[in-house]
């Protein structure tokens, strides 16, 4: 009943200002147009008498006019009197030209007491001078005037009524009730919650508003149906997603959960809702949780991968990270919050971690462990780390036992090793496994410097006894360096310090035990600059080759020269090849070394044909033990091969250590040497483990007897006589192999002569000459000859700039 009323209220308010615009409107346009008719009409009339007067008037002028001179007045005053006969003449009178009346009507009346009345004047002509004045009234005119306004008063009052009434009645019609059923549509959807449409639509302007409000009504009952289909997506989505999310509130409250937060952390809606965080989330960092709340709270934008805890019903916890969505709202009062489990991620990355620092084959700590453990003792007190020391060890003879026994038996000497190790320290102290053979310990609360010593030499008595491997027994020994933490201000670099001790102990006959001094440095430094040398060579060409010629001693004449490195540093000049090769091997550079000695020699031999021709002399080129390889040795095989006339000119130096280090690999990369053309020679040979008996399984073209044997060799004692024994006998395999044979370090003529009788090819040394540059060393491998030396008694060498290594 109230919304009926509200409904009638509003609907005669709407009214009442419909008819406070019209009927004001409708009063004025009304009064104007009755104004304007009746001034129209009154002055119409009035136009009418003037016109009837002046008409009736002008006939009577005529009149008077044509009357004779000598006319009565009598005849004047009853042309006049006919003036008289139309009602709105008052009065008339007949005045000469000097204003004097003549005659008038009423006669002898005239128009004496007439006040209010309109004056016609006609002017006579002849022969009666004068004028006629008419006086006339309007009182008629007035009355009737007087008529109309009050009719058209009766008239406008009754029209306006009437216009009321129509409008009235119009506007409940033709808009109120459409705005009636309109306002109930309306009022019906908020009552029900749903569109309701509006019924019998006119076909007017109104009907046109009912049905684009019917419309909107069907586009928001439609888009209703989709918000209420997303919700229930939404909702789907939120609580059967796998994901642990849930609404917080601004003040750090739970408002909401999903379902699969509830099944993976156990707890109810009842349990949660309206919780603070803090009672099931906890911060994984050290920033406590109120300083992230107020980060949360604060922030506008997104956060992403806020560390935290989860600790479930049942008491268990998850490592998590968490998502924060800010609310649309400006006043921020919610965040949806997305928690991601990282558990098994994070055990994946301890996992991980453990493998990184972990060595696989020993289950020991590896480098990458050992400098975790060095960075970790930064923090360390001071007088903690002084009482540390390192010791790095080094397996002797590891490598031949490897490449003997097999590599599975060099795995199990490391793992048994390191057993052996473990036995020897305290469960505090620290053994890690820093790759190949080479193994690091870091002890902890040492009384004194003595005992690492202490340590150091259980070590090697442990490692005195040999090892079983797979029923063979194996001897393999420890070089040991020892660096006492007070040693290096930095904790990482005292594996490097203990490094140098057990370089040290290397250098001092393997099996022994050094400890770090100042002087190591110096050497290290020395070492450091030798590097930067041989960078600097290969990077600005200062590697060049120095020739030291090779004799056919039966012939005496030149049969070859060898090519000796040299470094012709800028600073210093000459650097023989020794402590090149050396250092090299060490820095991992002797791979461009022999990059470059390959190419080198391809260059000189292939530039100086003449002299290194087929048949007559070759060119020796030194390679080292490491890089006798098919990797190593793959582009300058392919160019022998290109040239098979320079690889006829060259022979290739191996010396016979490297021949047993891979014998089977080493064999076939020899004999693809030889496959080109090229020949090979033993170089230094007596001074590794080689044997006459091993010399068949390698494809080898000439062996070179090192300098210690032929030293000494015309001497006269036991030492001269094995000596020369060992020199005859592999001579006689030598020729029965057909291979020749090259004596190195000749330097008298009686040597020459003994190896010569002992059936020696070639000779190599001083007696003949020094290495030189191959500018020198060209003229003199074509002019030497027999001659020189038996006129001579010798061959004087050219000076030597620096003696072969």
């Amino acid at each position: 009943m109230s919304k009926t009323i509200a409904e009638t209220t509003g609907s005669f308010r709407l009214m009442r200002r419909f008819l406070v615009l019209l009927l004001p409107a409708f009063l004025i346009v009304s009064v104007l147009g009755l104004y304007s008719t009746q001034k129209f009409a009154v002055g119409d009339e009035r136009n009418s008498v003037v016109a009837r007067v002046g008409n009736i008037a002008a006939r009577s002028a005529s009149a008077i006019s044509k009357l004779p001179q000598n006319s009565t007045q009598a005849n004047q005053e009853s042309i006049l009197a006919l003036l008289l006969s139309d009602r709105a003449v008052s009065c008339v009178v007949l005045m000469d030209e000097n204003g004097k009346d003549l005659a008038s009507a009423p006669a002898r009346v005239g128009c004496k007491g007439v006040v209010k009345a309109e004056t016609l004047n006609i002017p006579l002509s002849k022969p009666l001078r004068g004028t006629l004045c008419v006086k006339y009234n309007l009182a008629e005119l007035q009355a009737r005037t007087d008529l109309f306004s009050v009719l058209s008063l009766v008239s406008l009052l009754i029209g306006l009524l009437a216009a009321t009434a129509a409008s009235w009645y119009s506007f409940s019609s033709i808009v109120g009730k459409p705005v009636k059923a309109l306002l109930h549509a309306i009022q019906q959807t908020q009552l029900v919650g749903k569109p309701v449409r509006v019924e019998d639509a006119p076909n007017d302007e109104m009907g046109t508003v009912i049905r684009a409000f019917n419309n909107l009504q069907s586009h928001i009952e439609d888009q209703t149906a989709r918000n209420a289909e997303a919700l229930r997506r939404i909702d789907y989505v939120y609580n059967e997603t796998p994901a642990l999310m849930f609404s917080m509130s601004h003040e750090g409250q739970f408002q909401t959960a999903s379902g699969h937060w509830l099944e993976a952390t156990g707890y109810s809606r009842e349990e949660m809702l309206g919780q603070p965080i803090g009672n099931f989330l906890t911060s994984a960092t050290s920033t406590p949780l109120s300083n992230i709340l107020t980060t949360i709270a604060s922030s506008t934008e997104p956060l992403r991968d806020l560390p935290f805890s989860l600790r479930c019903k049942d008491g268990t916890t998850l490592d998590v990270l968490m998502a924060v969505v800010p609310d649309l709202d400006t006043q921020q009062t919610g965040h949806l919050c997305v928690l991601s489990d990282i558990s098994g991620l994070k055990a994946a990355q301890n996992k991980l971690r453990n493998q990184a620092i972990t060595d696989h084959l020993t289950g020991l700590p590896n480098r990458q462990g050992l400098f975790e453990t060095l960075s970790e003792l930064h923090n360390i007190c001071p007088k903690v780390k002084a009482d540390c020391a390192m010791l790095f060890i080094d397996l002797d003879n590891f490598k031949t036992v490897n490449d003997t026994l097999g590599h599975d038996a060099g795995d199990q000497l490391l793992c048994a090793a390191s057993k052996r190790l473990q036995n020897c320290i305290s469960s505090k102290d620290y053994l890690a496994r820093l790759g190949g053979d080479e193994f690091a310990i870091v002890l902890y609360g040492l009384r004194s410097a003595r005992d690492a010593e202490v340590v150091a030499n259980r070590i090697v008595a442990a490692f005195a006894n040999p090892f079983r491997l797979d029923g063979q027994l194996a001897n393999v020994g420890t070089s040991i360096g020892i660096a006492q933490f007070s040693d290096s201000e930095n904790s990482d670099d005292i594996l490097r310090l203990a490094d140098l001790a057990m370089y040290k102990s290397k250098q001092s006959g393997k099996n022994c035990i050094s400890h770090y001094s100042n002087d190591l440095t110096a050497k290290v430094v020395t070492r450091d600059l030798m590097v930067r040398r041989i960078r600097d060579a290969l990077a600005n060409n200062h590697f060049t080759f120095y020739l030291q010629p090779i004799v056919d001693l039966q012939g005496m004449k030149a049969v070859g020269a060898e090519a000796l490195l040299r470094l012709n540093c800028p600073n210093d000049g000459l650097i023989a090849p020794a402590e090149i090769i050396r250092t090299a091997e060490e820095c991992g550079l002797i791979d461009q070394i022999t990059a470059w000695t390959l190419a080198e020699a391809f260059n000189v031999a292939d530039k100086n044909r003449e002299l290194f021709a087929d048949g007559q002399r070759y060119l020796s080129v030194n390679l080292s033990p490491k890089n006798v390889t098919p990797s190593a040795l793959g582009l300058m095989i392919e160019r022998l091969h290109a040239n098979p006339t320079v690889a006829k000119s060259l022979v290739f130096e191996i010396t016979e250590t490297a021949l047993f280090s891979n014998a089977e690999e080493i064999s076939k990369v020899m004999q693809s040497i030889r496959d080109t053309g090229a020949r090979i020679a033993l170089d230094d040979f007596g001074t590794g483990f080689s044997s006459l008996g091993h010399l068949h399984r390698f494809p080898v073209d000439i062996i070179k007897i090192d300098r210690s044997f032929v030293q000494g060799l015309t001497a006269d004692n036991a030492d001269a006589q094995r000596r020369r024994a060992l020199i005859k006998a592999t001579s006689a395999m030598a020729a029965d192999l057909q291979m020749k044979i090259v004596a190195e370090g000749i330097e008298d003529l009686a040597s020459a002569e003994f190896l010569r009788d002992l059936g020696i090819s070639y000779g190599q040394g001083y007696l003949f000459s020094a290495a030189q540059p191959l500018s020198i060393m060209a003229p003199w491998l074509q002019s030497f000859s027999k001659a020189q030396l038996q006129k001579h008694n010798k061959v004087v060498p050219l000076k030597p700039v620096v003696r072969s290594a």
